[in-house]
């Protein structure tokens, strides 16, 4: 990490005022050594976790959800929940665990009439057609290459009568069934949480951002002073990926012009309007994660699945943009769980932060586990 003179700017942290002061690089190194320290020595409070719900639900003509990925929920006013979902595989299971797959539809939609928790399992109503079958939440035409391409939702929100979806764009390089690569993220907007959603544009592309800037809406999270954060996983080196971060008002997360990312590297203010200058602000970060602001923890929490550990874990830090405390492990798994997409579904987060509820993929079937801090 490097260090320079410059006028610290950054938003202020809930009750903590602004300050806009000198900052001299010894001054600077000392005081991000007392932090670091100062969070090193603090233990991650104890916990319970329960054992996990499957949030699996069945379409009656077609026959059982086997598999669905990259699960995101979204709270919506009127008390049901919007779940976004990276794919649903259709079909049945046979005796011993072994899934027949009748088809698979990438980047889909489901709403539960409920908003809490414990209601999840199993009320999944997908967005479907006439015949039950699920429907793409985003759908391609020829000249987005629609026969090799996918669109994956990461992460939503609905508010002030409008949904936002950002979702990855994936294309195909080969014939077995994970050969796909990112060639851009996007935003898509709708009036209804079911859709159907229109890609914002950019010029004439609906990618704001392209494959080799970060993938903004990997997480995201609203803040009491007004902004939307936005996390994005970006890679930093070959094979080493970390997130960077943005931010936005809400009612400009599809104009890609009105963002700013978080810089250490910036010559007056942390914020740039350029992306290129964007810093990493977390390490060795997947593809599916979530950040939210804890009220009972007092601090901003990460979640996400650790596959080189095999756990789910949890991250600390006062800011948004850090320093993080040392990963806290929340559960572990098997190699034969293929467990995959760890985060909080923040918006089910009840008693002022003291339980939180994440969901986990294993074997390919999302489950839902609730977290009690002590």
């Amino acid at each position: 990490m490097r260090f320079q003179a410059k006028k610290e700017a950054r938003p202020p942290v809930k009750g903590e005022k602004a300050y806009n002061r000198f900052v001299s690089p010894a001054l600077l190194l000392l005081a991000f050594s007392l932090t670091v320290a100062a969070q090193q020595n603090t233990r991650f409070p104890s916990f319970s976790v329960s054992s996990g719900t499957p949030l699996l639900s069945t379409i009656p003509s077609t026959g059982s959800v086997v598999a669905q990925g990259g699960n995101y929920s979204v709270p919506l006013p009127d008390g049901r929940t919007l779940w976004l979902l990276n794919n649903i595989w259709a079909g049945e299971l046979k005796p011993g665990g072994q899934a027949e797959v009748w088809g698979i539809v990438d980047g889909a939609a489901a709403l539960s009439p409920s908003t809490s928790p414990y209601s999840q399992a199993g009320t999944l109503s997908y967005v479907s057609d006439e015949h039950d079958w699920p429907l793409p939440l985003l759908s391609g035409d020829l000249k987005e290459y629609s026969q090799v391409r996918k669109f994956w939702p990461r992460s939503g929100t609905c508010a002030a009568g409008k949904c936002r979806v950002f979702y990855s764009i994936m294309h195909n390089f080969g014939p077995e069934p994970y050969d796909y690569f990112r060639v851009g993220q996007g935003v898509a907007f709708s009036d209804n949480p079911a859709g159907p959603y229109t890609k914002a544009r950019l010029g004439g592309r609906y990618s704001l951002w392209n494959d080799i800037e970060p993938a903004f809406g990997s997480a995201l999270w609203y803040d009491e002073d007004g902004w939307v954060y936005v996390y994005g996983r970006s890679v930093q080196a070959p094979g080493e990926y970390g997130a960077e971060l943005a931010r936005v008002k809400p009612e400009d997360l599809e104009a890609r012009e009105k963002y700013y990312y978080y810089s250490i590297d910036a010559a007056t203010e942390p914020w740039t309007r350029d992306v290129s200058e964007a810093s990493a602000v977390m390490e060795e970060m997947p593809d599916e994660f979530s950040v939210s602001y804890n009220a009972w923890l007092k601090s901003y929490l990460a979640v996400y699945y650790d596959a080189e550990g095999a756990r789910v874990v949890a991250r600390q830090a006062r800011y948004p943009w850090g320093p993080w405390e040392a990963p806290a492990a929340l559960l572990t798994c098997a190699k034969t769980e293929y467990c995959f997409g760890a985060k909080e579904q923040a918006g089910f987060a009840a008693d002022g932060g003291a339980k939180i509820f994440i969901t986990l993929e294993k074997k390919n079937a999302p489950y839902i586990y609730e977290v009690a801090f002590k």
